[in-house]
């Protein structure tokens, strides 16, 4: 009998070692599946820091190139405008110094009737001068405008000398005398005035 409980005994020792057996290989399995399951953890989470990393220098890149695009926009709007109104202005300069013998010729003839007595002729002039007026008031909104000339300083920008007379009561380079007018169209010159200048 006692054989038979050795072999019991025997048996049973065996089973339990190779439950223990299995019970550390069950804990080992399980220690590595947790080892890889946090290794992987940690390489996805690492992975995605990347990709965040990666999508933040995106933006920024992006967000400069659209700050860069906003600012040549601006730029080219305002080079634009300003070639705009270069071009307007060269044009309406342009066109009013084609005007200018006009306007002299009416002025000349407004002069002369004013020194004609007859009804006939001051209402003629009368007309004449609506029309002067009606015409410099439409290139005067574009931009004309006349250089002022007498019992100003010279300004050779402005006014081209070609005449002195020595006068005393007036101050040196005083203009005492306007032969021609001039005119400026958004400030550029288009005919400078022709002046006689004073002289000590």
């Amino acid at each position: 009998m006692e054989d038979k409980d050795n072999e019991k005994n025997i048996a049973n020792e065996s089973s339990n070692t190779e439950n223990k057996k299995l019970e550390n290989e069950d804990i080992k399995v399980e220690e590595n599946r947790d080892t890889k399951e946090t290794s992987n953890d940690n390489g996805e989470q690492k992975k995605e820091s990347n990709e965040v990393d990666s999508l933040k220098e995106e933006l920024q890149t992006s967000n400069n190139k659209l700050v860069r695009l906003q600012a040549d926009f601006l730029n080219y709007k305002a080079r634009t405008e300003k070639e705009k109104f270069a071009t307007y202005s060269n044009a309406v300069a342009d066109v009013a110094k084609d005007m200018l013998p006009i306007i002299d010729n009416l002025e000349r003839a407004i002069e002369s009737a004013d020194k004609n007595s007859s009804d006939e002729v001051k209402n003629f002039n009368n007309g004449v001068k609506m029309i002067y007026e009606q015409f410099l008031d439409i290139l005067h909104k574009k931009g004309l405008a006349e250089i002022e000339a007498l019992d100003k300083k010279f300004d050779p920008n402005f006014h081209s000398g070609i005449a002195f007379e020595a006068v005393d009561d007036k101050e040196e380079d005083t203009i005492i005398e306007v032969f021609q007018k001039g005119y400026v169209v958004n400030e550029k010159v288009i005919r400078p005035s022709m002046v006689k200048i004073s002289k000590k």
